[in-house]
């Protein structure tokens, strides 16, 4: 078992109560069992697709950068140095990372895949010496890529907010 990352429709008010929050991962979890809600998990992929697309580990989110913010979020939640990350982004926000995911040429972050790289920069998951499988890697990474695109694009219709957990 690993570090999955999900993320999840929400209001910008359970955010900021997030924030206060000192058992913020029951609260979470706690928010996707209590409604309906649109869920979106890429799995083990999220530092992989945040390295392939901004050339750093999710790690180091980049500030105002609406693709680091697609996956990691636009602000923390969780704080520092915790196993738990959790993260939330506003509902304007989304707005501006939905526009951003749809503009990107993913085709061209793919041409430029190179495992050896993602190996030297220590990258999540541990896979990268598995050169045999390097287009099923990729094509893994299209998939959630194109999975979170589309669920920018409905969280975006719907006015929500986005709160993305890693644990």
């Amino acid at each position: 078992m690993g570090m999955i990352a999900n993320y999840q429709e929400s209001a910008n008010q359970e955010l900021e109560n997030l924030k206060g929050s000192a058992d913020f991962v029951d609260a979470v979890e706690e928010l996707q069992e209590t409604k309906e809600i649109d869920l979106y998990d890429i799995d083990k992929m999220w530092d992989a697709l945040h390295f392939l697309l901004t050339g750093k580990s999710a790690c180091e989110p980049i500030e105002n950068d609406p693709i680091s913010e697609a996956i990691v979020g636009q602000f923390n939640i969780s704080g520092e140095d915790v196993e738990e990350f959790v993260s939330g982004t506003s509902a304007q926000r989304v707005k501006d990372i939905a526009k951003a995911l749809q503009e990107l040429d993913f085709a061209a972050y793919a041409e430029k895949f190179n495992m050896r790289s993602f190996a030297e920069h220590d990258i999540y998951p541990n896979i990268w010496s598995y050169d045999n499988e390097a287009e099923e890697i990729l094509d893994d990474m299209r998939g959630c890529f194109e999975g979170l695109k589309q669920f920018y694009l409905r969280m975006t219709e719907k006015g929500a907010a986005v709160l993305v957990s890693i644990y």
